[in-house]
């Protein structure tokens, strides 16, 4: 039975002690053999790695995706449909319209998540193209399908096609995702309806996709936030060199360059908070400071609230960055009644669906607006109560063309993504891993073997 001992060693009382103590231990071979790889934790959806991860998805980023959402479609609604003849529609229509910055918590949403992800995966041997086809069949398919459609629609379509962005190349722009560069812009008035207006936000998106797995794999961390620090040092002057270049346009706010500072504070929350909860009285105080420039503008200067000129696209971009990363770095701490916020359920459905939502919502907005004006003669914009029973019914409209558009297509390509884990070297066993019965059996005194 053992290796060199006899049968009758089991009388002795020595290993009589020396078994029951491994009686004892055998529980921890076996929880230890379910331990994820150290690089590989914390990937909610790799479960092909060598190692399978634990779940790690956080529930209260759903909830913040969902403000994010509904304050993005709430400003793209109050301004268009509210009839502002009583001092309350003037109040809603203020209060309402700065609801874009919700794309500054999406872009500090996307820093966090994606460097969590880099950094986590960075050992993988499919390092590069497990991110990218990951990131391709979460991101590519309804968002070609959308402009695809679009574009078809448009050589039908006339009141159609005079919504969309000039043909040539704007429109093939969209494809490679640069329809935010200067060169690709057909004319000075960027915040004309366009079907396809909002999609610029996707494209900073995508070009930081791009670039930061190398910039991820070549640096250490200490070294990216070093560099974080600096763009973030160089975005407000940026941003007002392109206001003076294009005087009061929106174009100054859709560069990648002018909205890397929500990118950036997303990269410096994910790698603090790898090291350990940030503590509040910072988060306070970066919050108190957004807080500030927010109300520098609310009070000196209210009307950019509804019509950017100076201020809002060049330190009103850093406040709302700022209040945006101490959302989230909040949310990484058990204050009770912001979680209720969070977690609540339907704040989470929408936010599970808010990919869906954004690209699907001006689109609904228009066709909708269409139909009321040119089959039913209502006209836009309307009555305050009139006007919010439109804007409700329009994010209804659009949470369910992104659920059938999740459960009937998007879903089965995101399956695939099973096919694209990261993948890890198997890690070599040292003396004092515990990694399976086997192995702790066959380092045993008393020699025993299994099979």
């Amino acid at each position: 039975m053992g290796s060199g001992r006899n049968a009758d060693c089991f009388d002795c009382p020595w290993e009589l002690l020396r078994i029951s103590v491994v009686v004892t231990m055998l529980p921890l071979p076996f929880k230890a053999k379910r331990r994820s790889h150290p690089g590989a934790a914390g990937l909610s959806d790799e479960s092909e790695s060598i190692h399978k991860p634990e779940p790690s998805h956080k529930p209260e980023l759903d909830g913040i995706r969902g403000i994010a959402l509904l304050a993005v479609m709430l400003s793209h609604g109050g301004g268009r449909y509210i009839l502002q003849t009583t001092m309350a529609a003037k109040l809603f229509v203020y209060a309402m319209v700065p609801g874009w910055s919700g794309v500054e918590l999406f872009f500090v949403l996307s820093g966090f998540l994606i460097t969590g992800i880099l950094l986590k995966s960075k050992t993988a041997e499919n390092y590069f193209s497990s991110f990218y086809a990951r990131r391709f069949l979460r991101i590519f398919p309804i968002y070609y399908l959308v402009l695809t459609v679009g574009l078809l629609a448009a050589t039908h379509v006339s009141w159609w096609n005079a919504v969309l962005p000039a043909a040539g190349k704007t429109r093939i722009a969209y494809y490679f995702y640069a329809q935010n560069w200067p060169m690709f812009w057909p004319h000075h008035l960027f915040l004309k309806i366009n079907g396809f207006g909002h999609f610029w936000s996707l494209a900073v998106e995508e070009q930081f996709y791009i670039v930061w797995p190398l910039v991820i794999w070549l640096l250490p961390e200490n070294a990216i936030l070093t560099l974080c620090a600096v763009g973030l040092a160089v975005a407000l002057p940026l941003r007002v060199l392109m206001v003076h270049r294009f005087a009061e346009d929106f174009t100054a706010m859709a560069l990648t360059t002018s909205r890397m500072d929500g990118l950036l504070v997303g990269v410096i929350l994910a790698i603090l908070l790898r090291r350990g909860q940030i503590p509040r009285r910072w988060i306070y105080l970066c919050m108190g400071v957004g807080a500030g420039i927010i109300g520098f503008i609310v009070v000196f200067h209210h009307r950019e609230l509804i019509d950017t000129e100076l201020y809002m696209p060049t330190i009103g971009i850093t406040g709302f960055s700022l209040l945006a990363g101490g959302v989230l770095a909040l949310s990484q701490h058990r204050i009770v009644w912001l979680r209720h916020i969070l977690d609540a359920r339907g704040l989470r459905t929408v936010g599970k669906y808010s990919y869906g939502m954004y690209i699907y919502h001006i689109p609904v907005y228009l066709i909708c607006g269409h139909f009321l004006e040119a089959r039913f003669g209502v006209a836009l914009p309307m009555p305050l109560g009139w006007a919010l029973l439109y804007i409700g019914f329009l994010i209804a409209v659009t949470f369910v063309a992104a659920k059938v558009s999740y459960d009937v297509f998007e879903s089965k390509i995101l399956a695939l993504k099973v096919h694209f884990s990261p993948r890890f070297r198997k890690a070599e066993l040292r003396p004092t891993d515990i990694s399976g019965r086997r192995e702790v059996f066959n380092r045993l005194p008393i020699g025993v073997k299994l099979g």
